[in-house]
């Protein structure tokens, strides 16, 4: 197989027959065993384009700051004081938002990515670039929703819902390590890696791929959307969208294992969903009264323990060994994953982000701003006001870093 290198930027020409551009490719007769892109010419839609600002160094000493990513596309930095220290909009492009991409933390570099095409690596002390990328020659296409930051073996996976490629990206410099062209731009879950294949929803396929080199292993059809996938480190375990059911999978071809069917008025799973020791934790909405919490046991799928909470589900996650979520009627809920007590919480202000526990205090955001609840006092308070432009609040990403 020919060896194609790519010269952005150098060397380029328009495809007149199909009215495009195209980046050109120049051709070598050494046989490269390594590329197995299905798409090796990239079009001014999907070519990724990568700068270099300084070298990227971790830093464990970075401690104590509070980084919020606003639904608004807005990147904030505070001490714990909540003074800012800085803040990152990027400047080129028509269209801000965050586009509910989660931005990952590690030793002092924030990895971020922006709806439009843009991915960053940014210095947490000073907000600083260490790299940046851009997908497409454009400035307003809907690239990335709903993508996962979190770096694997040095690696960034992400996937495109204009273009439809995969991206794996050398976290430590921003360059592209591979692509793939997936056969449709419907992914909107983050990806999981598993043993270093990496698995894609791509409704209604999974494809899998080897994380190091690209290379395509596997696909299946579900003739179902679906949700985001979980792993205890030996199944795929994913939520069928439209449907009523858990499915656990072996990560090689899909072969499943187990179905746990829940109830038939709950729905719309989605990205509730996590596993944590040896257990799958979901959340539902409903077209009742009553949303679904489960417990569900990871190796066969059988039923730990359900709990009932009135209102749709909009948020479920883990915080040390307590369960918490939020309806869309202001109300916040946690469950002690030891004694399994359901509690509640009625706020003020409602929930449009993660939760994070700091000093007694449960910190969520909502269209006010950043709010603070003292869990002993049970008292509320506005800690940051919003000063942003847009009314619409969804997506926010909060994170202290002690």
């Amino acid at each position: 197989m020919k060896k194609l290198i790519l010269v952005l930027f150098l060397i380029t020409y328009t495809n007149y027959s199909f009215g495009q551009e195209v980046m050109a490719a120049i051709e070598s007769n050494e046989p490269d065993e390594s590329n197995f892109s299905n798409n090796t010419i990239l079009t001014a839609e999907d070519w990724l384009h990568n700068t270099s600002h300084k070298k990227l160094t971790y830093n464990t000493a970075v401690k104590e700051l509070l980084l919020i990513n606003r639904y608004d596309g807005t990147l904030e930095c505070y001490n714990l004081n909540l003074d800012k220290q800085w803040s990152f909009t990027p400047t080129d492009t028509l269209r801000l938002s965050n586009g509910g991409n989660q931005f990952f933390y590690k030793d002092g570099v924030v990895f971020t990515a922006y709806m439009t095409g843009y991915i960053y690596a940014i210095n947490a002390t000073d907000g600083t670039l260490f790299w940046e990328d851009k997908v497409g020659m454009d400035q307003e296409e809907l690239h990335f929703t709903s993508q996962s930051l979190t770096p694997v073996n040095n690696k960034l996976v992400l996937t495109s819902r204009t273009n439809t490629n995969v991206y794996a990206i050398n976290a430590s410099n921003g360059t592209l390590a591979w692509n793939y062209s997936l056969s449709s731009p419907h992914s909107y879950e983050p990806r999981l890696i598993v043993n270093d294949i990496v698995s894609i929803n791509n409704d209604p396929l999974i494809n899998t791929f080897e994380l190091a080199t690209g290379k395509a292993l596997y696909q299946k059809n579900f003739s179902t959307n679906l949700g985001k996938p979980a792993t205890d480190g030996n199944l795929i375990i994913v939520p069928f969208s439209r449907g009523d059911k858990i499915v656990g999978l072996l990560p090689e071809a899909f072969e499943q294992q187990w179905e746990f069917v829940f109830d038939e008025e709950y729905y719309k799973v989605g990205d509730k969903i996590f596993v944590a020791n040896n257990a799958v934790y979901f959340a539902t909405e409903t077209n009742g009264d009553e949303s679904g919490i489960y417990c569900l046991n990871a190796t066969d799928g059988s039923l730990t323990w359900k709990k009932t909470i009135e209102g749709d589900i909009k948020h479920f996650e883990k915080i040390n060994e307590t369960l918490y979520g939020y309806t869309n009627d202001k109300l916040i809920f946690s469950i002690a994953i030891e004694d399994t007590v359901l509690n509640k919480i009625k706020v003020n202000h409602q929930p449009t982000s993660n939760i994070q526990l700091q000093n007694g205090s449960l910190y969520f955001y909502a269209k006010e701003g950043l709010i603070a609840y003292n869990l002993k006092t049970k008292t509320e308070e506005i800690a940051i006001p919003y000063d942003g432009k847009e009314s619409y609040s969804s997506d926010t990403q909060l994170l202290f870093i002690e």
